[in-house]
């Protein structure tokens, strides 16, 4: 791992949506390994020329400035393992409602992660969304430079990049008990695993922004199961809060999706929609216990195994002694991009056409309508369904 901690800091959306522009071959070595004029986080050419755009220096301990000020702001959300910079974007809405969006947790789907590229240049080119939104567009960048670096494995069973390090817990089973706020003196997760660094700089965004609502992007091999999924909100106890609003949102945006050629197949839009992900139970009715899905993929040491971010997500905290940490049950939806490949990673010209087409659709999705105001997290009740649910139904 040593070449891994010498080199400059990536940037991995500069290679991901550079690369969705139509490029005939892989990301080679030179695209990524730069000199040390590449060291300062403003070369970031994903981004269009001409964004509006604050490039600060700002970090998660000043995030409050990023958002008194209120415009589109790059700020560092803090440093991997290795000493990469994680960089995330504010961009303001037209409400007081917040949002995240986050890529990369899986490093092997640099599908997923150039979604959240194309994600995020929209919206600086574009007009403001309801919800304002930090964008993490690569949550583990060293594991997103392992993919990039073997091109021929790209969504191969050999898993590239997926992992941190040979043994390591999958990255998205490494989350704190469900009901349970993070420990930062502790920094294990529910089975008392040692939590990675890119994981806690995650848990504490939440901590000190407090999203109502995250969409997490992640990429699947098998395409016959990619699709837009919600995980059933509960209260700190595990008790359910109702599933309609957080279904029907998702269904929405696999129809946006699909009414434009878009592949969703896992929502089963054509026979019985649905919003459950196949490997995750049933949601149950108001007042009852929402079982949950503990088992990921099957690893040695059960690795695969523990509490998966929209489980622990869609979990409200209580009863915290420092009550500032407690929190509602966020919002969460799944995204699983049918496939792992970018579409330069694909070797014919008609498949890096619909690849792209397809990236450009799950990100107009995200921007439309999971960051429009359609179910918002408001107290309201009638702010939950009717009205929204109306304007959603009136789209064509």
């Amino acid at each position: 791992m040593r070449w891994m901690i010498s080199i400059v800091p990536l940037i991995v959306c500069t290679l991901l949506f550079a690369a969705g522009k139509g490029s005939d071959a892989p990301v080679n070595d030179k695209d990524y390994y730069g000199d040390t004029a590449s060291n300062d986080p403003v070369f970031v050419s994903f981004i269009s020329e001409g964004s509006n755009l604050n490039r600060s220096t700002y970090t998660l301990k000043e995030l409050d400035m990023v958002v008194r000020e209120n415009r589109n702001t790059e700020f560092v959300l803090g440093e991997s393992k290795y000493g990469q910079k994680i960089n995330a974007y504010y961009i303001p809405g037209t409400s007081h409602q917040k949002a995240l969006v986050i890529a990369g947790v899986h490093g092997s789907e640099l599908s997923a992660i150039d979604v959240a590229c194309r994600l995020t240049n929209e919206l600086l080119q574009g007009q403001q969304p309801y919800y304002s939104v930090i964008i993490v567009p690569a949550l583990f960048p060293e594991n997103a430079v392992k993919a990039i670096s073997e091109p021929e494995q790209i969504g191969s069973t050999m898993n590239v990049g997926r992992y941190s390090y040979p043994d390591a817990v999958d990255p998205n089973r490494q989350m704190p008990s469900p009901g349970k706020a993070f420990d930062e003196n502790n920094c294990t997760d529910h089975v008392g695993r040692k939590i990675e660094q890119e994981n806690q700089l995650l848990l504490k965004l939440i901590e000190v922004f407090k999203p109502q609502r995250v969409a997490n992007i992640h990429a699947i091999r098998d395409t016959s199961y990619g699709g837009i999924y919600a995980d059933p909100r509960t209260d700190h106890n595990g008790l359910a809060l109702g599933y309609s609003t957080d279904s029907i949102l998702a269904v929405e945006m696999a129809l946006f999706i699909h009414r434009q050629g878009g592949n969703v197949a896992g929502n089963k839009l054509d026979r019985s929609p649905t919003a459950l992900y196949y490997k995750d139970p049933q949601p149950v009715a108001a007042g009852l216990l929402q079982k949950r899905n503990m088992t990921g993929s099957v690893l040695n040491a059960k690795r695969g195994s523990g509490v998966s971010f929209g489980t622990w997500g869609s979990t409200a905290i209580a009863n915290e002694a420092d009550t500032s940490r407690n929190r509602d049950a966020m919002r969460i939806i799944t995204i699983e991009y049918p496939g792992y490949k970018r579409s330069s990673d694909h070797r014919t010209a008609s498949r890096r056409t619909v690849q792209q087409k397809q990236t450009e659709l799950f990100a107009a999705a995200i921007k439309e309508i999971f960051l429009g105001k359609y179910f918002t997290e408001d107290k309201s009740p009638e702010m939950q369904n009717g009205p929204n649910y109306t304007a959603m139904k009136s789209r064509p």
